[in-house]
C-alpha cells in the first residue's frame, strides 16, 4: 500500500470522496521506466494521453524525453495545444466534415499528424486541405491483429500509400498500429509474442512500401504491455503506450504487474455495513466504472481491507468482506481501479500526493473530450 494506515486517515480527512489519488513517487517511477525502455531501444516515445487527459502530465512526459504526444480525439488535441503542446499525433481517423475546419486550424498552428486507412478518407479531407501551402501529415494505420481499423499488409496498402503520395497537400509521415488484442493475453509470455508479432507486421509493411519506392520515416506501435517487446525490433522507431503512467487491476490480472507499481487509486468512504460481511462505500459506477469486471471478476482491488468489490450501482459500491469484522461508517477505502483510463475520465481532478503527504491538485483538463 502506498500509504500507511495513519497516512491514509490523514489524507481522508483532507480529500472529499470519491476522489482520484495518485502516488507521486510511483507515477514518476512509471514515467521514467517507460522512457528508459524507449531510450535503450533507440525509439521515440510518444505517449498516449487518453489515459490521463492532463496537459500537466503530458508536459512531464515531454520533460523526461518524450518527442510529442498521442491523442485519440480532435478535442483532446485542441486541449493539449491550448496548453502549449504542439507535436500531436491523432491516432484515429477523422471523417466527419464538420470537424475539418477545426483540424485545419490545429494543422496551421502546430505539428499535427492524423491517422488514415482508406481512399475515401482522402476524398473527404480534400475539400478542406487541397490545395494548401502546408501538407497535412498522415500515417497509414496497419491492422496487426486487433481487427479494428487499419489495412492489412499487401497490395491494398501499397495502392493507398501511392494515392497519398500523389496528393501534394498530403505528406505520408509513417505507418502506425495498435495491437490491442494483447489485452486478451493470459500471460507475459503471450504478451511478448503479440508484441514481437506486432513489430514484425510493421516491419513487413515498411519493407513492402520501400520495395515499391515509398519511403517510410516513422514506424509507430502502441500499447503498454507490448512496448518493451515491439520496441526491440530494429524497424520500430516510435512507441505510443498510455496506461503505463498509472497501471491498473487489468494489467495486474492479465500481465502480472505487481500492485506496488500502480500509481492511481480511487479513495472512497464507508457509508453502511448492513451485514457483518457486507460493506457499502460511496464509490459506484460513476467513480469506478464497470469496464474490466468480466475479465477480473471484480470492480477494483481493495488495498486496505480484506474485501472484494462485488457489485456497483451508480453511487454505491458493495464490498464482500472476506472475514467478518466491524467497519464503522466514515472510514477510508483505497482501491486500484480495473481500468485507469476510463476511471480518469470520470473525475475533474487528481490529488497528487508526495512522500510528505503534500497534496497537489491536477485538473483532468481533457475530461469528456470525446469529439
Amino acid at each position: 500500500m502506498p500509504f500507511g494506515k495513519q497516512e491514509l486517515n490523514r489524507l481522508h480527512r483532507q480529500i472529499e470522496t470519491p476522489a482520484l489519488v495518485i502516488s507521486a513517487e510511483r507515477l514518476e517511477r512509471n514515467l521514467r521506466t517507460m522512457q528508459q525502455i524507449a531510450d535503450q531501444n533507440g525509439c521515440a516515445l510518444r505517449p498516449h494521453t487518453k489515459t490521463h487527459k492532463s496537459p500537466d502530465f503530458a508536459r512531464r512526459q515531454i520533460e523526461l524525453g518524450a518527442k510529442g504526444i498521442t491523442v485519440a480525439k480532435l478535442s483532446e488535441a485542441e486541449t493539449m495545444r491550448q496548453a502549449g503542446i504542439d507535436d500531436i499525433f491523432i491516432a484515429n481517423q477523422i471523417t466527419q466534415p464538420l470537424k475539418f475546419a477545426r483540424l485545419r486550424k490545429l494543422h496551421q498552428s502546430s505539428r499535427i499528424i492524423v491517422g488514415l486507412d482508406s481512399v475515401q478518407q482522402i476524398k473527404l479531407l480534400e475539400k478542406e486541405f487541397a490545395p494548401g501551402p502546408k501538407p497535412l501529415k498522415v500515417r497509414i494505420e496497419i491492422d496487426s491483429g486487433l481487427k479494428r481499423c487499419g489495412v492489412t499488409v499487401g497490395q491494398g496498402l501499397v495502392e493507398l500509400a501511392r494515392k497519398v503520395a500523389r496528393r501534394p497537400w498530403l505528406e505520408l509521415e509513417g505507418i502506425f498500429t495498435h495491437a490491442g488484442q494483447v489485452y486478451r493475453a493470459q500471460s507475459w509470455q503471450e504478451a511478448e509474442q503479440i508484441g514481437r508479432q506486432e513489430a514484425e507486421t510493421m516491419s513487413r509493411a515498411k519493407r513492402l512500401l520501400e520495395e515499391n519506392g515509398i519511403a517510410i520515416r516513422t514506424v509507430s506501435v502502441g500499447s503498454t504491455p507490448t512496448a518493451p517487446f515491439s520496441a526491440a525490433h530494429p524497424d520500430v522507431n516510435e512507441i505510443r503506450p498510455g496506461n503505463y503512467i498509472f497501471l491498473d487491476a487489468m494489467q495486474m490480472h492479465i500481465h502480472g504487474v505487481p500492485a506496488e507499481r500502480c500509481s492511481l487509486f480511487v479513495l472512497a468512504t464507508t457509508v453502511s455495513q448492513p451485514e457483518p460481511d457486507r460493506l457499502i462505500i460511496d464509490a459506484g459506477s460513476k467513480a469506478l466504472h464497470t469496464d474490466g469486471a468480466a475479465l477480473t471478476g471484480h470492480y477494483g482491488v481493495v488495498v486496505n481491507l480484506p474485501a472484494t468489490i462485488d457489485r456497483l450501482s451508480e453511487e454505491h459500491g458493495v464490498l464482500a468482506l472476506r472475514s467478518e469484522q466491524p467497519v464503522p461508517p466514515g472510514q477510508p477505502v483505497l482501491i486500484i481501479p480495473n481500468h485507469a483510463c476510463v476511471v480518469a475520465n470520470l473525475f475533474d481532478r487528481y490529488h497528487l500526493v508526495d512522500e510528505r503527504l503534500r497534496i497537489q491538485t491536477v485538473p483532468v483538463s481533457a475530461r469528456g473530450k470525446s469529439q
